[in-house]
């Protein structure tokens, strides 16, 4: 057995908890290994294992001065939701292989109709100001978004499927859904179900149960916080402080990581990238997941109310041209839907749309014209290459009769100025574990986050019956349609799928890496420690 195969097996024997040095070498020597050599795959082990201690700096994008820690208010844009998430709890998260996990909520248990959940939560959770959780403080705080005003369609959409929400006693939470969805333990790990202390009227003091204790919040330049000493959980909360920056500039970033201004940046440069990982004491992490960037065409607006010209753009894409040249080749291509290929019930059945100067030109001529003058608006502050990508579909649809002209916005503002208002401007999205999670959130008619203000009463139908279907084949079949329609009806183009990048110090150590949101699903700071 090689060394490789020698550590596997100990591993396997051990758990996944790493041993002390004694229980390791116990184990080492007894598979044959000489006492020297026992030592030296322990130490070369070890160090990669959680450690305590160090102040964490992180540069990422995504940060606006109209930041909020408010469930109700935050668009859930990278900085803030890092913020949120180092603060406060959600019941439930995602871990790196996708699947939910207890947080706050220590186990779970449903009916066997699957509308009635009851929730256990951990014991000796404490909030920052040494209040001890309840089941009261959760469902005050999941009650909140049922408010007026609630600008976090998920929260709103999730709880207001239920039918009752109540304590039962000062540990248990119980839900009974009025439709069911067996994903539930997945939604409620949205960033914006976050649990704070009963009657809580500022969110941005960040009292909750998370590891870290808010020292100083900038909205949109930086967050910096302590170790919570009474945090519940040893298996996070590894650092003694945080300080979290807001760096929209790709340049600026990799500066601040060259010279150690932080540890760990989010979506470098790709080509900068490709430097990085290159250099002594760095590398360059990338993490395939559910990330996707579209343009969004309002189908409630001329002339996208008009399907056949939502399909002439859609050939009139060089989808590959993009992942090549703007986001480095770290992905794959989209194929106008946003279920990602690592997610349950993705659509293998559907052909991958190509670039078609001549169906994008038959469309033209179904809809009545030769050519059409279009505005795309766009921003280095949607995403890193956002502008790029704008200016390679218009030169791709000009042989199609597409006239495009790019139309730039400021990066400050633009969530809250242009999307969900220009009728066509280019999206990030992070993934959502689940299919029915993602087109709940932002493809229903129902949803507020529906960029495209699409409505099709046959995708609404179809996506409440599959949440719940017991019968999985019933559901693939289900999930498939509508992917399907959304491909040929739906008022998205996704041309790219792309690959989450961090370029960090080899003093940083990590597990498995979250796929469903930038920087471990913003829980980064939680989840990495440095090593020893």
């Amino acid at each position: 057995m090689d060394k490789q195969g020698q550590s596997t097996e100990l591993l396997h024997r051990i758990g996944n908890a790493w041993p002390s040095r004694r229980t390791f070498l116990k184990h080492a020597t007894a598979l044959g290994l000489t006492a020297t050599a026992a030592g030296a795959l322990w130490s070369k082990h070890a160090k990669a294992a959680p450690q305590r201690g160090g102040h964490l700096r992180v540069g990422s994008a995504g940060g606006a001065t109209s930041d909020t820690f408010d469930p109700l208010q935050s668009l859930g844009t990278d900085h803030v939701t890092q913020a949120v998430l180092a603060c406060y709890d959600t019941l439930t998260e995602i871990d790196g292989n996708g699947i939910p996990v207890p947080s706050l909520a220590e186990s779970w248990e449903t009916s066997s109709d699957g509308k009635t959940w009851i929730f256990t939560l951990r014991k000796d959770v404490e909030f920052h100001d040494g209040k001890p959780l309840t089941a009261d403080d959760v469902v005050w705080s999941l009650n909140q978004h049922l408010s007026e005003g609630n600008k976090f369609a998920e929260g709103q959409q999730i709880i207001a499927n239920l039918d009752e929400l109540r304590a039962d006693g000062t540990s248990r939470v119980v839900m009974v859904q009025k439709e069911v969805n067996y994903d539930l333990p997945s939604h409620l790990s949205a960033f914006g179900l976050i649990i704070g202390q009963e009657g809580t009227q500022d969110w941005n003091g960040g009292v909750g149960t998370g590891p870290y204790i808010l020292e100083s919040y900038e909205p949109g330049v930086s967050f910096a916080g302590k170790r919570h000493a009474n945090f519940y959980r040893d298996d996070q909360g590894y650092f003694d402080s945080i300080e979290l920056l807001n760096v929209p500039d790709a340049a600026t970033r990799s500066s601040a990581l060259r010279t150690g201004a932080v540890d760990i940046i989010g979506q470098p440069d790709n080509k900068t990238a490709k430097l990085l990982d290159r250099l002594p004491d760095f590398s360059v992490l990338e993490v395939p997941g559910g990330q996707h960037y579209t343009t969004a065409m309002r189908t409630d607006v001329d002339p996208f109310t008009d399907n056949h010209i939502r399909l002439a753009v859609k050939y009139g894409i060089k989808r590959q041209e993009i992942l090549d040249k703007v986001f480095g080749g770290y992905g794959y291509i989209g194929n106008d839907h946003p279920i990602g290929r690592n997610v349950q019930f993705f659509n293998d059945d559907l052909p991958q749309r190509e670039y078609d100067p001549d169906k994008a030109r038959f469309h033209l001529k179904q809809a009545g014209l030769t050519d059409i003058a279009l505005e795309l608006t766009t921003s280095d502050g949607a995403f890193g290459g956002a502008v790029d990508m704008a200016v390679l579909m218009q030169n791709s649809m000009k042989g199609a009769g597409l006239n495009v002209d790019v139309k730039r916005a400021p990066a400050d503002g633009y969530w809250s100025e242009v999307w969900l208002k220009a009728p066509w401007c280019c999206v990030y999205w992070n993934g959502r574990p689940t299919v029915d999670w993602m087109l709940t959130s932002s493809y229903v008619s129902s949803s507020a986050w529906n960029d495209t203000y699409f409505k099709n009463e046959r995708f609404d139908s179809l996506l409440a019956a599959a949440r719940s279907e017991r019968d999985e084949q019933k559901r693939r079949a289900m999930y498939f349609d509508t992917q399907e329609i959304l491909h040929n009806e739906g008022g998205t183009t996704v041309p790219v799928f792309a690959s989450f990048l961090h370029a960090l110090s080899d003093k940083l150590g990590h597990g498995n890496v979250g796929g469903s949101r930038r920087m471990d699903d913003s829980r980064l700071a939680r989840r990495w420690w440095f090593k020893a």
